[in-house]
């Protein structure tokens, strides 16, 4: 049971598929479907026996609905009138071309078209606007002469189209475009026209010339006097410009010489202003360098030596006053016998000396010889006279000082 179900399933989906493929149509851009047999209602109320889809898809409901194409494809058409009257009954010739297609949409007319041409081929379809193109082409040439037709060919056709679509749009159709190729006639009206109107144009074109010639003499020599004069007065107003500029020339120079000067004196008073400056400067430096050389070492020179003779006058003070303290204490020693004793033996080695010294500076001996006679007294005599020098200086140094040498060395040994 359950294969059955599956194989009865599978059944029915292939039938559905193939009840879709056999009655689903698709709608190219190109074209309208129209799906005929059920009733609608349109958006004004009126009721009809079709459905239109234009591109997409629709599914045809099978017995009840038919399918049709209709194509919107642009349909070409060559216009060829001959003998075709003007404005003043003369006959012409006229080649064009224009290209329609059915109405897409309602405000086009779709309805219109679908009523008339629904399952038409496309050379009926293109039959019908030609002669409505056609009627309308001859209607507009009616009110035109061969020169208007011909000179304003875009205008013609406007009109053309403004008389041909209105017809059209009645039928459902819509002219996209329409040109004009040729227009001519068979009597030779145009080719008159256009010798006279060469001739016209010639004859124009000599007049104008001439008159163009004049008054390009007319121009020059009115050109020439209004040369002359502007150049009478442009040599006037050069003149007057280098008048002017001379004058200009010569108070710039004025006024460049015054600011000369100004700054020339201003100059000056700035150097000597600055010369001073810098000799004030000079001079105060000269001080300094005076003070510091002259008057600051002199100034420390006084104060050093008022120092030192300050320093000598306290020194010798204080050497008097100590040489007065010694002489006092020396004084008061002396008057002690021994002391005085003992002063001299400590002073005696310094009065020997200085007397040796005295000696030797007052008795110069370079060389001694002693003569003995013979006897052999000659080395005792020489001591002899020397120590009898000695004992001599002894006695004088009594008679001079009161003092006894000998005899005090001899009291001093007695006493150790």
């Amino acid at each position: 049971m359950v294969g059955f179900w599956i194989g009865l399933g599978i059944i029915v989906i292939l039938v559905v598929l193939a009840f879709i493929k056999a009655n689903l149509r698709v709608c190219h851009p190109n074209e309208i479907l129209v799906f005929s047999g059920r009733k609608r209602r349109l958006e004004d109320g009126t009721e009809v026996g079709y459905r239109i889809i234009k591109g997409g898809r629709g599914l045809r409901i099978p017995i009840v609905e038919s399918v049709t194409r209709l194509p919107l494809n642009i349909i070409p058409i060559d216009l060829e009138l001959t003998g075709a009257l003007t404005n003043g009954v003369i006959p012409i010739n006229i080649q064009a071309m224009a290209n329609v297609k059915i109405a897409g949409s309602e405000e086009e007319g779709l309805s219109n078209a679908l009523e008339r041409f629904l399952g038409k081929n496309i050379s009926d379809i293109s039959q019908v606007a030609k002669e409505n193109i056609e009627g309308s082409l001859r209607g507009v040439l009616a009110t035109l002469t061969p020169e208007e037709a011909n000179s304003n060919r875009l205008e013609f056709a406007e009109r053309v189209v403004g008389e041909a679509r209105g017809d059209l749009m009645r039928l459902g159709l819509v002219l996209d475009t329409f040109k004009i190729k040729h227009i001519s006639d068979d009597q030779g009206y145009l080719e008159a026209v256009g010798r006279r109107k060469n001739a016209e144009v010639r004859r124009d074109a000599r007049i104008t010339e001439a008159n163009a010639e004049a008054e390009a003499r007319l121009v020059a020599a009115e050109a020439k006097k209004k040369g002359n004069v502007a150049e009478a007065v442009a040599d006037m107003t050069i003149v007057d410009a280098e008048n002017e500029l001379r004058v200009k020339k010569a108070e710039l120079a004025s006024v460049a010489n015054r600011a000369e000067a100004r700054a020339k004196v201003a100059g000056d008073i700035a150097r000597v202003a600055e010369e001073q400056k810098l000799e004030e400067q000079r001079v105060k430096m000269n001080r300094s360098k005076y003070e510091a050389e002259v008057i600051v070492p002199a100034r420390a020179e006084k104060e050093a030596k008022e120092l030192r003779a300050v320093g000598d006058a306290a020194r010798i003070a204080e050497d008097g006053r100590a040489t007065a303290e010694a002489v006092r204490v020396l004084r008061e020693q002396w008057e002690k016998e021994d002391t005085r004793e003992l002063f001299l033996i400590q002073q005696l080695p310094d009065i020997l000396d200085k007397i040796t010294k005295m000696v030797a500076d007052n008795l110069r001996i370079d060389k001694i010889t002693i003569v003995d006679s013979g006897n052999g007294h000659g080395m005792p005599s020489y001591v002899k006279g020397v120590t009898g020098s000695i004992v001599a200086i002894f006695e004088e140094v009594k008679n001079a000082t009161g003092l006894d040498i000998p005899e005090i060395l001899r009291a001093r040994k007695n006493i150790d």
